[in-house]
């Protein structure tokens, strides 16, 4: 879930996303 979570929402919302929680 991690992993796929994580590209998903950097994908999507990687603007706060990738700010707040990168790939982690």
């Amino acid at each position: 879930k991690l992993d796929t979570a994580g590209v998903n929402d950097r994908k999507r919302s990687r603007s706060k996303y990738g700010a707040k929680k990168p790939k982690s």
